[in-house]
């Protein structure tokens, strides 16, 4: 007999469907955090949020067009050099 026959199957977890995001929320998550870096002076992410950041906006960018990814990308580089230079 195998441990898993001692449960029920109810109590069980179920296997989770892996979630795909809809092109629409990406390009809204994306337009949040450009409206935010677009008004700042300085800087406004913390050191956390950047590297965040950092990471997901190239793999995020993958579920979009190509000439979009390159555009949201070359975006989030000039936001930062601009922040980063002042």
């Amino acid at each position: 007999m195998s441990q898993l026959e001692l449960f029920p199957m109810e109590s069980r977890p179920a296997s989770a469907e892996p979630t795909v995001p809809s092109v629409e929320s990406i390009r809204a998550r994306f337009e949040s955090l450009f409206d935010r870096l677009r008004l700042a002076d300085v800087m406004p992410l913390s050191a956390r949020e950047l590297a965040f950041w950092s990471v997901v906006t190239p793999q995020m960018s993958n579920w979009l067009p190509p000439d979009e990814k390159a555009a949201v990308c070359a975006e989030f580089e000039g936001h930062l050099l601009r922040l980063n230079a002042e």
